[in-house]
């Protein structure tokens, strides 16, 4: 459970990091599939994205040319535009405001502050955050620290691309969505995945996002499903960790299942990119594409990943 709630915090937040120089080329074969509406001639495309990557990342031909014959590129947030707007950053931010930090951790506060001060982290405008806020900056540094930048994560990569040769962009949700999601949890939970992220051995956090990138690049489901398999939370926290699962996951699963039915009923060409968790963590996109009837194809790549 602890790497799974870190995973969650980290994996919707983590869009300003810096990144690190590398000069060989890093080919990954990341999660595609594909599904055909044969009596209206609509296709979709699907991209499992990784929010954060290494440099000299190369992304299969095929992906490219997927998206060059869409109508569209379907992403959950335009991260770059995002990313840009500050007005809506700091309104975004807000869900994750607090009167009082120590209030909320108890007596646990005083060890995740001094874990914070050790690892440079602590400033004191996070007094004002709640929990969950503590996590996702931990487990960004994590990130930071292992290699990873957002910088180079797949929805910069193929949003520029989109840009730069004038393909529309589709918005499925808003940041202030995802934050909320995040923020929604309840107070015993953000302290449980707090706790359990501090408590961690920090080389350990660290190899995580490894072994999720690989598992990733790789396009190994297995790995993918354990990682994003819900267990390990404590029986007096199941049923908040349930709510949380049902609005990070089913909820957001099926609005982009119904977006993919939809288009594919209208006939239309398009490409859709979200994050990877959204094709393995249960009832995924492709479950909820086959109870409509639909049956999705995954792309298998030439390239050695």
């Amino acid at each position: 459970m602890r790497k799974i709630l870190a995973f969650c915090t980290a994996i919707l937040l983590m869009f300003t990091f810096s990144g690190c120089q590398n000069a060989e080329k890093n080919y990954v074969n990341p999660p595609f599939f594909t599904v055909k509406d044969e009596s209206t001639g609509g296709e979709v495309y699907m991209l499992g994205s990784m929010h954060v990557g290494l440099p000299n990342t190369v992304y299969p031909d095929e992906i490219y040319d997927a998206l060059n014959r869409c109508n569209a590129l379907a992403c959950e947030v335009d991260v770059i535009r995002f990313g840009e707007d500050r007005a809506e950053i700091n309104e975004a931010m807000k869900v994750f405001e607090c009167n009082s930090a120590a209030e909320l951790m108890g007596e646990d506060y005083d060890e995740i502050k001094r874990v914070f001060v050790e690892k440079g982290l602590y400033n004191a405008n996070y007094e004002r955050y709640i929990p969950a806020m503590w996590s996702i900056t931990l487990t960004q540094k994590a990130a930071r620290d292992s290699g990873y930048s957002s910088n180079y994560g797949t929805e910069h990569e193929f949003l520029n691309y989109a840009k730069k040769n004038n393909i529309s962009i589709i918005e499925l949700e808003t940041a202030a969505e995802q934050y909320q999601i995040n923020a929604g949890q309840s107070p015993a939970l953000q302290l449980y995945s707090l706790k359990s992220t501090v408590e961690m051995p920090y080389e350990t956090l660290k190899s995580q996002n490894t072994a999720l990138y690989n598992a990733w690049r790789e396009n190994n489901r297995l790995s993918l499903e354990i990682m994003l398999s819900p267990s390990g939370v404590p029986e007096e926290l199941a049923e908040d960790f349930a709510s949380y699962y049902s609005e990070m996951y089913e909820k957001r699963q099926r609005k982009m299942a119904d977006f993919v039915i939809k288009s594919l009923k209208n006939g239309e060409k398009i490409f859709l990119m979200v994050g990877a968790a959204h094709f393995y963590a249960s009832p995924d996109i492709l479950d909820y594409l086959e109870d409509a009837g639909y049956s999705a194809e995954t792309v298998e790549f030439g390239n050695a990943a």
